[in-house]
């Protein structure tokens, strides 16, 4: 699905991107972690062709659409149903994803008079309205409580499985991580420091690797 190689970004912060190569299968649900600033939003926005890289390539074997979930995410102006709706494809049942996210009381407000949690929702509803092959989410579950994450993590992993659909999503909660994802990528100063399944993460081969996972208590 995914095939990366020597692919490269540098910023005038002085932040480089460095990715020798990478590798994900069709239908793999890939959590993707690292302490901030570590190069996981600059590798979505670059998988998205929001950011143009300085070198290197990758490839994406899809041929369906690709959707992708910025941290802030975007919303038009009008209600909570409008919103969803825009990104509905055929055979969708609007009703069960507005239940499902617990979006079922907000359906007729307007955008302004939403919270940021409920924001997210909204979006991660309309993203799931959608037939895509590849699902790219930065950390779409960040304004939830963890009752409502765990709620929209069975969802996704239920829409991944139904679709056949290939997934990137961050986050900074193992729970999150380790009720979606099949595999585990760990990023450290814009490089790959570990990629493995997520039942293997608990004995991580990098130096970084064993360092981050401790932190996560999972070890």
């Amino acid at each position: 699905m995914i095939d990366i190689t020597n692919l490269e970004k540098r910023f005038s912060s002085g932040f480089y991107l460095k990715i020798d190569g990478l590798h994900i299968e069709n239908g793999e649900r890939v959590a993707v972690i690292g302490n901030n600033g570590s190069g996981k939003s600059t590798l979505f926005k670059i998988l998205s062709g929001i950011v143009k890289p300085d070198g290197g390539s990758f490839k994406i074997n899809a041929c369906g659409l690709t959707g992708y979930q910025p941290q802030a995410p975007y919303c038009f102006a009008g209600t909570v149903e409008y919103n969803i709706k825009l990104g509905q494809s055929p055979g969708t049942d609007i009703e069960k994803l507005l239940c499902g996210c617990q979006l079922s009381g907000l359906r007729k407000k307007k955008i302004s008079e939403l919270s940021g949690g409920e924001r997210q929702r909204m979006c991660f509803a309309r993203m799931l309205a959608g037939r895509y092959e590849l699902l790219i989410l930065d950390e779409p579950f960040s304004c939830t409580d963890i009752e409502t994450a765990e709620t929209l993590c069975s969802l996704l992993v239920d829409y991944c499985e139904k679709n056949g659909a290939t997934l990137l999503f961050s986050t900074h909660l193992p729970s999150q991580a380790f009720a979606v994802a099949t595999k585990i990528l760990i990023m450290n100063n814009g490089e790959v420091a570990e990629y493995s399944d997520a039942s293997a993460v608990t004995a991580p081969v990098s130096e970084f690797g064993r360092k981050f996972i401790s932190q996560w208590r999972v070890l």
